[in-house]
């Protein structure tokens, strides 16, 4: 693996941290109501605490998916993916 691809995918994981950050906190303003819980006070419902974790946590997995997709073509390793497939299914006609 490349240099260049260690940074576009470090910048790209950051920049898919703050994007979930942001589309969890308004998912989460817009279906209850109110801000999401802190996570130092330990006065909210563990109830609230918890759903906000799991809906965080797949906002972060789709936004990180996402990102990554996008990151990836854009630096041209879609490209290499795409040829290897060809080159499997090469591969794999000649066995038949």
């Amino acid at each position: 693996m490349d240099i260049g691809w260690k940074v576009v995918s470090a910048g790209a994981g950051i920049v898919s941290g703050f994007l979930a950050n942001k589309v969890a906190d308004g998912i989460w303003k817009v279906s209850v109501g109110r801000a999401r819980p802190k996570e130092d006070d330990y006065t909210e419902p563990l109830r609230d605490a918890l759903v906000f974790s799991v809906v965080s946590a797949i906002v972060a997995a789709v936004m990180n998916q996402l990102v990554m997709r996008s990151a990836s073509k854009w630096y041209g390793l879609d490209k290499v993916a795409d040829s290897a497939k060809s080159v499997a299914d090469e591969v794999a006609q000649a066995h038949d």
